[in-house]
């Protein structure tokens, strides 16, 4: 026992700060808001990216050339389909469709006559607002 006499008590445990809990959490909250920063703009593109195109297809419909009916009636078809939203429009366009479909199909289409041009015009006001 003499040789314990010149050891000291052991220290009791010093409790030493520990915030690695904190920062974890702060560095989920930032990316999280940074996610939800990103999605958001995102989804601004995609939806301003549609608006522009759908100006862009509207242009095209007014602009269509009616002296070879059957490639009118393939573009009508092919832009109207993309920019009918509501149902009021949706329905226009399928009277429209069933206009053109004796366009499509045939080797010698005859020349759009005015119904089929003023369901055009009409689902273009519709469309246009």
């Amino acid at each position: 026992m003499q040789e314990l006499k010149g050891l000291r008590d052991i220290r009791s445990i010093v409790h030493v700060p520990d915030v690695s809990f904190y920062i974890f959490l702060t560095i989920i909250i930032v990316s999280i808001v940074l996610l939800f920063t990103l999605f958001i703009y995102i989804i601004n593109i995609i939806k301003n990216r549609k608006k522009s195109n759908r100006k862009i297809y509207i242009q095209r419909l007014k602009n269509i050339d009616f002296k070879d009916s059957k490639k009118a009636a393939y573009d009508i078809t092919k832009y109207a389909r993309k920019i009918a939203d509501t149902k009021e429009s949706k329905d226009i366009l399928n009277q429209l469709l069933k206009e053109l479909e004796r366009y499509k199909y045939v080797k010698n289409p005859p020349k759009l006559n005015n119904e089929s041009k003023k369901y055009l015009n009409l689902f273009l006001e519709v469309c246009h607002g």
